[in-house]
């Protein structure tokens, strides 16, 4: 079929947007206003998906999808269209799923495979999952993203809906960094109970689907690390689940989510339920994430004859089999914990004020939208009067509840069922960007605590003990820090956190064990040896320009083959350029431009560096994808400055007394005083012959050599000191352009005497 993608920016998206779109804020989920959604699709595929007796069924139909608003306008064509939902596929109003990736294999829209268009049709409000997720969000949990929409079929008005963020492996990477774990849906009745010490025994299929549906590495059907969890978590003595559960799961982001399913009743989750929930091991990690889905049946509606404004937040699970919550909450520091985030809650955004705010202005903002709705009504009879008054009063049947009527009652009850006193700081959101032990290790955490005085991290390689560091607060206590390099081979890094507040009260992350990272890195012997970020005058490549440029080098004994490698300036986009096949043989130098114009040439990067602050990574392509064979991080570089190790591929990267490009960076270090020699070459530019001598006879034996804008050696003469004369060199069978003529001494000590540029044109002859 035929890609037709076309993208509409109007200049204030441009500006505004695109600002955004860096803090992980993307304009399809933009909740300032109501985008139109327009379907386009054969009335025949139409009539078929909404006809009675279709209702399970998946079947994707192929139509086009627009979404446009005052900032933008999005068109794409050959999109998957069908229903979605459970039983939501029986209701009048109807929800949807928008594919982009159905038939056009790997589009995407803003970041994005597939769009749910719910159609909240058991919700007056109309709001319920959207202040859900904002609450979730609100705490750093993995919340879907979420907005209104109107949406459009045929450019016939099928009312509001929410647009939903879909959970799927681009979810996960957005999230977590990485997408390559297991990323399991888990259904009613999800109890994560235990069955067997056999993975296959959690592949049960209940109501037609896998109880734990296994969405990623499928053809794999590898449920061990599930296996193992369910095994820890129902079999742990409650005094040992924190030693064995923390390097497994994240016990801290749950906490979380409990906290926010009691208060707002969200009784289709995990707890209650058994339901709507995903779990994603992290591979980074090592660690599973818990994921929900599915918040329309909160605040308030029920339909168990039970009044969840009431329900004590210390016992809210289901009496059932509910491990992960019932002993996850056995354990003091763990329910201490769940008791904090509780108390957040209701002090900040499931206060009255703040949900009644946020209410309120999402209701302004949809509400001519609602009025035209056509099928809101056909479920249960619903008029605009009711969308209106159901964010204050409770509505007949499942609605028993007003939104701010609920939220009043639930913090009432709430807070009348638990206390807490001063405990120690909460440690949470412990991430890491780790690469190889040359590229120092970005790690955050977030710490919550009102007196927080001290948070540092401790760590240590296989070879020292430990060594601490503060750490920095960048945000809302937020934190950050790094720790490396290592100018050492080394495997593994070992750490963990200490916090203190202002009372003596002190908590390690974890509670139990350490946190490990193993570099993903390949031993072999070829490193980036040296980079220049900002080249005005030094060397320019075979166009005359001066560009950046990067430096590889073999400093192994055989020949090593560029295919399958590649380098980037953004260690988490490894593909960025994918290099030619190329040998270096050993001691041989390669140099790369990175001036962002791949179309010049084999040697020219699509990629430009940043003089301020940089990072570069060389990747190989393995078996278990882009593992990197060697990189590093740095800061500001003066013009004309080098970067790169000393000696050639050892030790850790630093600036260079001056750049060598193409050749060795141990003849930069300035050994000792001495007044060298200048290289002098005439004519300048030359056409044939070039005469290369040096302004007095040199005390050494020395070398010349004849680089060209790539690196590669041209020419190279030894010359003893006793037959010290005047070098003719006469180009054959190269191009015009400029190459640089360096003249090593051969003393006690290698030193290299200032290069100079020379000019080759045939043209002149």
């Amino acid at each position: 079929m035929k890609k037709v993608f076309s993208l509409v920016f109007i200049l204030f998206l441009v500006i505004k947007v695109f600002a955004q779109t860096t803090n992980n804020i993307n304009p399809l989920y933009d909740d300032s206003e109501v985008p139109r959604v327009d379907i386009t699709i054969n009335p025949e595929y139409l009539q078929i998906i909404l006809q009675p007796g279709n209702e399970e069924s998946n079947i994707e139909y192929p139509a086009t999808f627009q979404i446009k608003s005052t900032k933008y306008s999005i068109r794409v064509e050959n999109i998957g269209f069908r229903l979605r939902g459970n039983t939501s596929r029986y209701a009048k109003k109807k929800s949807f799923k928008v594919s982009f990736n159905t038939f056009v294999i790997g589009q995407k829209v803003q970041g994005i495979e597939k769009l749910n268009l719910n159609g909240e049709h058991n919700d007056p409000s109309l709001i319920r999952s959207k202040l859900v997720w904002d609450l979730m969000a609100g705490l750093g949990l993995p919340a879907p993203r979420a907005n209104h929409v109107a949406l459009y079929i045929n450019n016939q008005y099928f009312g509001v809906y929410a647009n939903v963020e879909h959970i799927d492996e681009n979810f996960v990477k957005s999230r977590f960094s990485n997408s390559n774990g297991n990323l399991y849906k888990c259904l009613y009745p999800a109890n994560l109970s235990y069955r067997d010490d056999n993975p296959n025994a959690y592949k049960l299929i209940q109501y037609g689907h896998r109880v734990y549906d296994l969405k990623t590495n499928a053809e794999r059907d590898d449920y061990s690390d599930l296996a193992q969890l369910i095994k820890i978590l129902n079999q742990t003595p409650i005094s040992e689940l924190p030693e064995k559960l923390e390097p497994v799961f994240n016990v801290n982001n749950f906490l979380k989510y409990l906290a926010v399913e009691a208060l707002t009743g969200n009784w289709d989750g995990y707890s209650f339920n058994q339901n709507n929930f995903y779990l994603y091991k992290n591979t980074t990690t090592g660690r599973f994430e818990f994921i929900p889905y599915d918040t329309d049946n909160t605040f308030g509606i029920d339909w168990f004859n039970i009044d969840w404004a009431k329900r004590s937040v210390t016992s809210w699970a289901s009496s059932d089999l509910r491990p992960l919550t019932k002993n996850i909450l056995a354990v003091k520091e763990y329910r201490n914990r769940y008791y904090f985030y509780l108390k957040k809650l209701i002090n900040g955004d499931f206060s009255v004020q703040s949900i009644q705010t946020k209410a309120f202005a999402l209701r302004s903002t949809i509400e001519d939208n609602v009025l035209a709705d056509p099928y809101r009504p056909l479920d249960y009879g619903w008029n605009f009067d009711d969308f209106y008054n159901s964010f204050t009063s409770a509505l007949s049947g499942h609605v028993k509840y007003g939104l701010i009527p609920y939220v009043t009652k639930r913090i009432q009850y709430a807070n009348s069922q638990f206390s807490i006193g001063d405990i120690p700081p909460i440690i949470s959101n412990v991430t890491w960007q780790a690469y190889g032990h040359r590229v120092p290790i970005l790690v955050s955490a977030d710490v919550d605590d009102e007196d927080l005085a001290e948070f540092k991290i401790f760590y240590c390689t296989d070879k020292d003990g430990y060594k601490s560091k503060s750490m920095d607060n960048t945000n809302n206590n937020h934190f950050k820090t790094t720790i490396g390099p290592w100018a050492d081979k080394t495997k593994r890094i070992r750490f963990f956190f200490e916090a203190t507040d202002k009372n003596g009260n002190k908590t390690r992350e974890p509670l139990e064990n350490v946190y490990e990272v193993e570099f993903n890195q390949i031993d072999l012997p070829l490193c980036i040896n040296e980079v220049m970020t900002s080249n005005t005058s030094t060397f320019p490549d075979e166009f005359c320009f001066y560009s950046d440029w990067i430096e590889l080098y073999n400093y192994g004994k055989t020949p090593i083959s560029l295919y399958g490698m590649t380098i980037t300036d953004t260690l988490g986009k490894p593909t960025k350029c994918i290099l030619p096949n190329i040998i270096i043989k050993p001691g041989e130098f390669k140099l790369l431009w990175a001036d962002g114009q791949p179309e010049k040439g084999e040697n020219h990067l699509p990629f430009k560096l940043n003089k301020q602050s940089e990072e570069i990574g060389l990747f190989a392509l393995t078996s278990n994808g882009y593992k990197l064979v060697d990189g590093f991080r740095f800061g500001s570089i003066d013009k004309n400055a080098s970067f790169g190790y000393y000696p050639d591929g050892l030790g850790l990267p630093q600036i260079l007394l001056s750049p060598t490009p193409g050749l060795s960076n141990v003849l930069t270090t300035k050994r000792f005083e001495m007044v060298l020699p200048q290289i002098i070459t005439y004519p300048n530019p030359f056409s044939n012959r070039l005469t290369i001598s040096l302004s007095y006879q040199p005390a050494y034996d020395y070398t010349i050599t004849i680089i060209n804008s790539q690196g590669r050696i041209i020419a190279k003469e030894d010359i003893k000191k006793e037959t010290y004369t005047k070098y003719e060199w006469q180009p054959n069978g190269i191009p015009s352009g400029i190459y640089l003529i360096y003249i090593t001494l051969h003393g006690k000590q290698d030193l290299v005497i200032q290069p100079q540029k020379v000019i080759f044109d045939k043209k002149s002859n």
